[in-house]
């Protein structure tokens, strides 16, 4: 049964109409030298041959939303197209650590003359697909949430498996069980990233919020740090306050890019900067008075390893050294 769901206040259902295909707009009248004063000027934007998307739902659109455009400008130029790893994950709204590809992805069966013969803006994938695992997402036939979780966990690095599965498996908007994943990975074909794929599973958790903190999570084990609880909760001075990341042992509080959080439209509520600052700084003082040890990284502290252990070990929290991640 398709479904409706919305992404970035997009809504999914309503962003095939908003595309504009050349053949569609010529039969309506236009012209195809309208089309091209209008790509010069900037008005539209050519998401797939012959098809375009205006500039002003394509230019803020974040870049899985513009990969799932991609996807339903591909959907009527294909024929019967399954989309599958990177463009199944678009449609069912997974959240990816790295960048999102500008091809759409399609996996056809072996009986396909054409399967596997990547070309264009589209990279074909030749494997067997049984239809329990497709499904049907706001019109778009995509593999099922979790064949496409092990097809991309069998291709990524494995701290990239593990965020993507952390978003697949969120306790606030989970789209598959870890039951319904350990059914997928131990039955899926022998992919050469199978093993690592395995291992990603289980690593990943239901309690990361966002990729950067699954990248953390990773980092802090690969780096030799004791594993944290997550999403702890501590009642500071009268008010509950939660830890990313948080070492009982060393009373040690740990959070991902804390100030950046707090400054979202999600917890302004219509405070002013100047109010937020303020609350922001009574809420670290709180939690301070009551643990041994804060630390705060942001995302640039990941992209040098060297800078999280700093913060955290001048902190007191300690370190066994490195520990090798699957390959």
């Amino acid at each position: 049964m398709a479904r409706t769901r919305k992404n970035h206040g997009v809504n999914r259902e309503e962003s095939e109409p908003k595309l504009i295909r050349r053949a569609d707009y010529v039969a309506a009248g236009g012209s195809l030298n309208e089309i091209t004063r209008r790509v010069k000027s900037g008005e539209i934007v050519k998401v797939a041959p012959g098809v375009y998307a205006p500039s002003a739902i394509w230019a803020p659109a974040f870049p899985e939303l513009k990969h799932t455009l991609r996807v339903h400008a591909q959907q009527r130029r294909l024929k019967s197209p399954t989309f599958s790893h990177y463009s199944a994950a678009g449609v069912h709204v997974f959240s990816l650590l790295g960048p999102w590809p500008d091809k759409v992805h399609v996996t056809e069966c072996r009986e396909s003359k054409r399967g596997g013969r990547s070309e264009g803006a589209v990279v074909r994938h030749r494997a067997p697909l049984s239809a329990e695992e497709t499904t049907i997402v706001d019109g778009i036939s995509v593999t099922t949430v979790p064949r496409t979780a092990y097809d991309l966990a069998c291709q990524l690095p494995f701290t990239d498996a593990v965020a993507m599965l952390d978003s697949v498996r969120s306790r606030r908007r989970p789209l598959a069980s870890i039951a319904e994943l350990t059914e997928a990975f131990e039955s899926g074909r022998n992919l050469p990233g199978r093993p690592r794929a395995l291992k990603a599973l289980e690593f990943s958790t239901d309690r990361s919020d966002s990729v950067q903190e699954s990248r953390s999570r990773v980092l802090i084990h690969q780096l030799g740090f004791p594993p944290p609880q997550l999403q702890f909760s501590m009642n500071c001075d009268g008010k509950t306050y939660r830890a990313d990341f948080w070492w009982k042992k060393y009373r040690h509080w740990g959070e991902f890019d804390g100030r950046g959080k707090y400054l979202s439209p999600r917890y302004q509520n219509g405070r002013t900067a100047d109010q937020i600052v303020v609350a922001e700084k009574r809420r670290e003082d709180a939690i301070r008075r009551n643990v041994d040890a804060f630390s705060r990284w942001e995302k640039r502290d990941l992209d040098d390893p060297q800078r999280l252990r700093e913060t955290l070990t001048s902190a007191g929290l300690p370190c066994e050294g490195p520990r090798m991640l699957p390959a």
